[in-house]
């Protein structure tokens, strides 16, 4: 999967911020969706994902260090599997 100016790795390191943000981002935007990011904590940030029609659709907390905290990188991909389908991380 590739948007403009975005290539994915065929699999997303579960220990690794930014390629989690950055698969996050790819399949919102295919999704026809917004994010909104905004620091919670100096351990994690907090999400938003809203719809064309200005509706959030899901919320989540991304760990910035989730080789730590593996349990937030498992809610956080259930949490958005109703969006982008299950396993959307391992894909």
């Amino acid at each position: 999967m590739s948007g403009k100016g975005y290539s994915l790795p065929r699999v997303v390191e579960r220990d690794d911020y930014t390629g989690i943000r950055d698969r996050i981002t790819v399949l919102a935007r295919d999704h026809g969706l917004r994010c909104d990011w905004a620091e919670t904590t100096r351990r994690q940030r907090f999400l938003l994902l809203w719809d064309a029609g200005g509706r959030v659709v899901a919320r989540a907390i991304v760990p910035l260090y989730p080789g730590e905290t593996p349990h937030v990188v498992e809610n956080l991909e259930r949490g958005l599997a109703s969006l982008f389908g299950d396993d959307w991380l391992e894909d």
